[in-house]
Order: structure tokens, then sequence, then C-alpha cells
């Protein structure tokens, strides 16, 4: 894969560029449409049209039937679009969600991107369901980088008729930031659920998706841009009724919020006072059954926005990351065990200026005597230069530990490389970077490195990793799983599709071994699978077979739960998993997993159980279990995790969100209601409830804590 370098070391060696790039304007108004989703004011009729969208899924390379429109429209303060969805048999849609930021997995939908820069590297994702569900993300890194968790200022609203689905979206430029030419990169993306069928205007091979903005087309017209929005005053007020487990009732009131200043359309200076984060998803409760600490996601807003110009080293999706990360901004205003410290102040600086990225936070925070927490100032400060579409080098620099007073320090420089076609029918991507930490709470120097190479095809993927890093290596705003070992990893994934009628909709093989070793080159730990056998069947069930030969090497004695002990040696363990997904398409889904085999000295059964049902677009009830028998020489434990959440959404803009969850490990039941209503993007209000039972160990469950807190946020643009 490395030789894949040559066009770096060669220079003559040049992309072709791409001939026939896809072209939209954007119709300017005079007036704002009424946002009903009807599409019945006069000028849609006029507006520019996008109608050509091509499949890539099933088919791919063919006009996509039934036919999409898309009338795209701006004026001086937002970009408009009118999207009219054919649909001949709408008995057969899937629309099975309308709350904010739901998960559109089988949904019909439309989504859309936005490079903004026209750099092919960052930019935006808007979708907008039929059934009136919105979302939105931060694309990164040609998309290898992709933030979910992000909420952007917009409005939308969905119709379904008899033969079609209709939507009227606007977009505020202030939402984003843009460069000053008058021409963004631009892609469409339409999932039909009756046929699980996937359409695009721009980059129509399987081998990219709708994020790898390198590959959109063009939407011009985008000239003379307001700057209304340039300043954004966002306070909160919060009260609060807290019981703890001693019978003390605290009732407090709080005051703070955000000023956002849009010092150039491309740059944003964001100043935080006495942050709250009181409606924040809590963490799901896990079992931890490794010897290194698990890894979460952040979920708290002020740390979303603008994330991905903040992201170095490990490359992250949306599904995490979590081998060698320098900067983890869940190190700030929490602690390890998940309880707050209070964020007095904080400043981001985060956008572009001419070829350059950056991304400067600053954050003052208090103590929390309680948990041993000094307070204390953190900084990270990101820059990157962009060579080129392609290329970028940059830094990092960070400072602070939450856990101390003591100088902690990270120093680093990365290189970014990426290209569609390298090969042709071939998407390249490269990352590497190097660090330096100082540390004098261990009166330590220290570095760390890491490289990823992808290189994939429609039906082909190719993927190696190595992060290695010192003993000492301890960043004092970062995650780093394994100190003082190097982590290796590769991939090669197989998806051939069946040709003519086939009720599969493609098969999945993989070969994917990874293991760490010491700095000397000793293994440490390895794990090594096969999938064997994977299908997808066209209405979107799917099975995996996979195979895996682990071991880990135990250099001194390991307690996995109280009372139970694994000697220290070097083991060597297999596995079979056995897992089948019934389609989220269908009003009842689910999932079976089952992994049977050894584990260290003994043998595991481990059995995963999950159901939704959603019987409409507003109602979604889920439940989860999760059970592992192990049978060691130490004796015998059970490890068990279960959830279950009721979410209703009365309209897109009001929804009730409700979780309860229980593991074996904390033996504690946790509980939050979330009730959020949207008056409109920025003028929010938030009911939440938390709740904490433990198991006494005689099935007698003692509540220890629970709080009520009510919070408004109203926010103002000027």
């Amino acid at each position: 894969m490395w030789a894949l370098l040559t066009p770096l070391l060669f220079p003559g060696i040049q992309q072709a560029p791409n001939q026939d790039v896809a072209s939209v304007h954007a119709s300017f108004l005079q007036e704002a449409p009424n946002l009903d989703g009807r599409l019945d004011e006069p000028f849609w009729r006029s507006a520019d049209l996008v109608d050509g969208l091509t499949e890539v899924e099933p088919g791919q390379g063919i006009p996509h039937d039934p036919l999409t429109e898309i009338r795209v429209a701006r004026d001086s303060t937002h970009l408009y679009f009118g999207v009219t969805c054919w649909e001949p048999t709408p008995e057969k849609m899937v629309v099975q969600n309308m709350k904010r930021d739901a998960f559109l997995r089988e949904d019909d939908r439309i989504e859309f991107v936005f490079d903004t820069f026209k750099d092919g590297r960052s930019g935006y994702f808007f979708q907008m369901s039929a059934g009136g569900s919105r979302g939105d993300a931060l694309i990164g890194d040609n998309g290898s980088r992709f933030n979910k968790k992000w909420d952007g200022f917009w409005k939308g609203v969905a119709k379904i008729g008899e033969d079609r689905w209709t939507a009227e979206i606007a977009i505020p430029f202030a939402t984003m930031a843009f460069g000053e030419s008058g021409t963004w990169g631009f892609n469409i993306q339409r999932f039909r659920g009756a046929n699980r069928s996937r359409a695009r205007w721009a980059a129509v091979s399987r081998n990219l998706n709708l994020f790898n903005l390198s590959d959109a087309g063009e939407l011009t017209g985008m000239e003379n841009i307001s700057a209304k929005g340039a300043f954004e005053v966002s306070p909160y007020l919060k009260f609060r009724n807290a019981k703890l487990s001693t019978g003390e009732v605290s009732r407090t009131a709080d005051l703070g919020g955000e000023f956002n200043w849009r010092v150039t359309p491309q740059l944003k200076a964001s100043f935080t006072l006495n942050t709250d984060f009181a409606e924040t998803e809590v963490d799901q409760q896990r079992v931890n059954l490794t010897r290194f600490s698990l890894f979460f996601p952040e979920k708290r807003d002020f740390f979303l926005e603008d994330s991905t110009l903040f992201e170095f080293g490990e490359a992250r999706s949306y599904r995490g990351g979590g081998v060698l990360m320098p900067f983890y901004s869940r190190r700030i205003g929490l602690t390890e065990d998940g309880d707050e410290v209070p964020i007095r102040a904080g400043l981001r600086v985060a956008g572009r200026s001419g070829p350059w990225d950056l991304g400067l936070l600053a954050v003052d925070t208090d103590d929390l005597s309680s948990e041993g927490v000094p307070a204390g100032q953190q900084f990270v400060f990101r820059p990157a230069y962009r060579m080129n579409r392609e290329m970028s080098i940059g830094g990092l620099f960070t400072s602070g530990d939450p856990s101390t007073d003591a100088r902690n320090q990270v120093l680093g420089a990365d290189f970014r490389f990426s290209r569609s076609e390298i090969i042709p029918g071939h998407r390249f991507a490269m990352n590497l970077f190097g660090l330096r930490g100082v540390d004098d709470a261990t009166a330590s120097r220290s570095v760390a490195w890491g490289a990823e190479g992808l290189l994939k095809s429609d039906d082909w993927e190719y993927s190696l990793k190595t992060y290695a890093s010192q003993p000492d290596f301890n960043p004092g705003l970062g995650f780093v799983l394994r100190p003082g070992e190097r982590y290796q990893y590769g991939r090669i994934q197989w998806e051939p599709r069946p040709s003519g009628e086939s009720p599969f909709r493609k098969f999945s093989f993989h070969l994917r071994p990874k293991w760490w070793t010491d700095l000397s080159g000793d293994v440490t730990s390895h794990a090594y699978d096969v999938k064997f056998f994977g299908a997808e069947w066209n209405n979107g069930d799917s099975v995996e077979l996979v195979w895996a030969w682990d071991g880990d090497r135990l250099d001194e004695a390991w307690d996995p739960v109280d009372g139970i002990t694994i000697n220290p040696g070097f083991y060597h363990y297999q596995k079979f998993e056995a897992e089948y997904s019934f389609s989220s398409a269908r009003p009842l889904s689910g999932e079976i997993d089952l992994q049977v085999g050894d584990w260290y000295d003994g043998e595991v059964v481990d059995l995963s159980l999950s159901a939704n049902w959603r019987p409409n677009a507003a109602t979604r009830v889920g439940a989860s279990l999760g059970e592992g028998r192990y049978d060691l020489l130490g004796g015998d434990f059970v490890s068990r995790t279960a959830r279950l959440s009721y979410n209703h959404s009365f309209s897109p803009n009001l929804s009730v969100f409700n979780l309860l969850q229980y593991d074996n490990e904390s033996n504690e039941v946790g509980f939050q209601s979330r009730t959020h209503l949207i008056a409109e993007d920025g003028r929010e209000l938030f009911f939440v409830i938390n709740s904490g039972w433990e198991d006494q160990l005689d099935r007698r469950f003692v509540l220890q804590d629970q709080d009520f807190t009510l919070k408004v946020v109203s926010s103002l643009r000027f």
C-alpha cells in the first residue's frame, strides 16, 4: 500500500481532472418562502432544478427511478431547497422518525452536503426525512471524520402526498462558515425506503460516499452573502432540585450562556460563562472486562461545535476512537467517573483564515473538592495548513492536566493526504503524526507517533494502522489506551454483489488482524478476526459468521471481577460469533449476537439480544439485554447489562426520551427522562430527570440520588 506514495515522491504524476462536474445555480429570491412543505409558491417553478440523480445502490450508474426534483434558491441571508421525491408506492415508504437528530437508518430521506470553502476537505451535512426529522453534522478530512452530534440552526418541513413526498428547507448562512468564492462544493443524496435504494447527484460510485467532498458537484451564485447574524447571544436560565442519598435536598438557580461572534464569514469566536450541560444524554452503562479504560464519546454541545477542526492523530468517525488521542475533550469538565467539574468560563476560536484551518480552545475550570480535582486552566491550539485540495500539514499544542497543578504539555505535527482516483476506481487516504509530551508530575519527557492508510474500491477495502507511545506518555488532555505499547491493525475486506436477480444485496468477507507489542517488539495482545461469511438481503436483514483467535499476556495476576483471579501467563483462546440483524425497516426489528469459546483459562458464552418497536413515526420502544457467562479456573461469574427505552415525539419539535439501564458491575440502575421543546432552533426548553438506585445485593434497590432540572435557552442573532 505504501507504494501508493509514489505521487508524493514524483509530483509529475497528477490526478486526471474531472471534466464533467455537476453544477447548479442558486436562484435569487426577492421574498422568503413560507415553510410548510407544500412548494406552492410560484417562484419554486422558476428556481434552478436538480433532477438527474444516479443510482449507486443497489444498481450503479443508472438513472434513479422514481424521479427526484430539488429546486435551489437563496436570498441575502438564507439558502432554500424545495424537494419533491416522487413515490408510486407510498404504502411502502419507511417513515419511522420525526424527532430532531434521530438515527435515520431505513427512513425515506434527502441529504445534502456543502463544501463552503471549496477545499474538498471539510463541510456540513444536513438531512430531512419524510417524517419531518431533521439532522446535521460536521464533515472533516474529506469524509474521514464525521461529527453527528453537532447541531446547527435551520428549518425544514416535510409533507407526504398521494404519489410523492415534499420538503421545504431553509438554512441561514450564519449557521455555516464559508469562503469568499461564489462557488461551493455541493452534493445531494436520496434514500428510498421501499427498495432501500440510494441515489446521488455527484460522486456516483460505490467506492465514494456522500461525505467525500473532493468529488462533490458545484453550487454557484453564492456571492454577496449578508453578514446578518454575525453576533449571537444565547443565555440560559436553569432551575434544579436535587435529592441526595443522605436525604439532603438542594434547590439552585443558575444563569449563564454563550456569546458568539462571527469575526469573518470564515472564523467564529465563542465565549461561554458558567457553562451548563444539564440536557446532555447520559453515558451508556457498560461492564468493563478488560484491563484498560473504556472510551466514551463526547456529547456536550460546546465541545462538539467545530470539533473536526480540533481532531488530531487517530482518525475517528461517528463510531468514535479510543487508542491514541492527544486531545480528548471529555478530559475537560468531567472526571474519569463522569462527574461534572464546573466550567467557569471558556473561549473557542474556530474556522479558517486563507489556507489555514484554526482551532483554539481555552477553558477555566473550578475545583471539585469531593473528587480531589483542583481548579485550573486548559488550553488547546490546532492549526493546519492546506497545501492543496489533497494535502495538509498541521500541528497541535495542548497545555494543562485537570487532575493536577503540575505542568503538562503536548506538541505535535501531522500530515494528511487524500485522493479519489490515485488508481482508477480507488480512493486513497493517509495520515501521519508525531507527538512529544512533557509531564512535570512524573518528571518525564516522552514521544508518541502513528500512521494510517486506506485504499478503497467498490468491492475491496485495505486498511493499515499503527500507533505507539513511550511508557511515560501522558497527555493531560488526551486519551491513551495502552501507554508504552505499539498497536498494529490491518483489514482486508471484500464485499461482492451478486449479478442478476437475487434475494441478496451483497456478501461480505474480511480478514482483520490487530495486535499490541511492547516497544521491544514482543507481542502483548492479539486479536485475529476472520469473517468467513456475511450477507445482506435486499430487505435489510443481515448475517455474520466470525471466527477469532485472541491472546493476552498477563505479567501479573488480574481480577476481572472481585474474588476471581487469573494467574500470570500468555493466554491464547478461540471463539466463534454468529450475529443476525432484522432490518429496521420493519416496525419490529432487532439483533441476536452469540459468542461461544474460550476466555483466558476458561470458557465463555455471551448472548446479546435487542429489539425495537416503531409502530409509527412518533413512537419507539427499545430493549436490550446482554449476558456473558464465564467459567474460569478461579470461579464462575456472570456479566449482565440491560436497557429499556421509550421515545415519543408529539411533533418534530417536541419529544420525550426515557432511558432505564442497569449493569451488575456497578450494581446500579440509572434512569433519565429528557423532554425537549424547540420553539425554533436556538429557542429551546429542556426538562430533565436523572435518578440512580443501587442494588444492596438482596434485590433491594435504594435510591442514591435524584434531580429535576428545568432549563430554558433563548438565542438572539443580530
